[in-house]
């Protein structure tokens, strides 16, 4: 017949705890768990992230370029009619001539806004 291990008490082989310190007395082995699956590999995980991200934020900064440049002509055209209407109502242009100033400035900005988006163009894809 066996003893607590601790306490030195008679117990039978049934006996799971000892009935005077309640120790234990079948030492249970824990379960052997299965080798964990191999995580995928961090390292392409985040290349693609980083990818992903740079391109959204190439693709952020190509709309904000022109982002600019509408309300920049806006505002030079409100600027130029303004001027136009003042210069009319003072008695310094006559109707006809503003109307012609006016396409030519037009015309100008259009001109200066096709030669900046080209230079922008050729500075993003250069010819190799």
């Amino acid at each position: 017949m066996p003893y607590c291990q601790k306490c030195g008490t008679k117990v039978s082989e049934e006996m799971a705890f000892c009935p005077k310190c309640g120790a234990p007395l079948k030492v249970e082995k824990p379960p052997v768990e299965a080798a964990p699956a191999p995580a995928p590999p961090r390292a392409e995980k985040a290349e693609k992230r980083e990818k992903e991200e740079k391109r959204e934020k190439t693709e952020k900064r190509e709309k904000r370029e022109f982002g600019v440049i509408g309300p920049l002509i806006g505002g030079l055209i409100l600027i130029f009619l303004g001027l136009m209407f003042y210069l009319q109502v003072t008695g310094f242009l006559q109707r006809g001539v503003a109307s012609a100033l006016f396409l030519i400035i037009i015309g100008i900005i259009i001109i200066v806004v096709g030669l900046y988006a080209a230079m922008t163009a050729a500075r993003r894809h250069p010819r190799a």
